[in-house]
């Protein structure tokens, strides 16, 4: 990082800190947008977008009614509080959900995967992106910026969601792509998801 970048961060995070100062910021998706638009075909979602949705055409934006992250201009199409409320969707809506450093703020992680999951399609895709917690943290430390206050999981990162995923009964799943810390300290998952029917 350069030192231009860690001034601004560091004057920005001590504003943020002691004034409650907002700053739109680049968003964790642009970092990642070319990796994972390939796999964002059809009619999609993206859950917790902060104004910068993955795709701005055939996108439902799905966020707080008033986004605590300003990373962006879009509009949020349909307004929930994701952690705590079901989404106003009907099941096997999707052909993709997209979410982007929600699912670390998420007490059970496995509860919210099935809310991601329900209302995708069967076969479609599931693409999260989250950040390596300790990687985070070091960063963080490193660069002087504020840490997130509302990370759950001292341990999440990719292991992690392979293990919440692998409690899922109801699934059976297929990586289509994935990167673990190869930008800073963001994983990222493209997973082809089929939905098993018990009888």
């Amino acid at each position: 990082m350069n030192f231009e970048t860690f001034v601004n961060r560091k004057i920005k995070g001590t504003l943020t800190r002691l004034f409650g100062i907002q700053f739109n910021y680049t968003s964790e998706t642009s970092k990642v947008r070319k990796w994972v638009l390939p796999y964002c075909e059809g009619k999609g979602c993206d859950i917790g977008f902060g104004g910068d949705k993955i795709k701005k055409t055939e996108c439902d934006g799905i966020d707080y009614p008033q986004p605590y992250a300003h990373a962006g201009k879009d509009k949020v199409d349909i307004p929930c509080d994701v952690i705590n409320d079901e989404i106003p969707v009907a099941d096997n809506t999707y052909d993709y959900v997209y979410s982007s450093h929600l699912i670390e703020d998420v007490p059970n992680t496995a509860m919210v995967l099935r809310k991601f999951i329900r209302i995708l399609k069967s076969g479609g895709n599931l693409i999260l992106v989250f950040p390596d917690q300790p990687k985070y943290e070091a960063i963080c430390k490193r660069i002087g910026q504020p840490m997130n206050p509302y990370h759950v999981h001292a341990d999440m990162g990719y292991d992690f969601m392979l293990q919440q995923l692998n409690s899922l009964s109801d699934i059976k799943y297929k990586v289509l792509f994935s990167s673990n810390c190869e930008i800073d300290y963001n994983v990222v998952m493209v997973l082809q998801i089929q939905k098993i029917m018990h009888s």
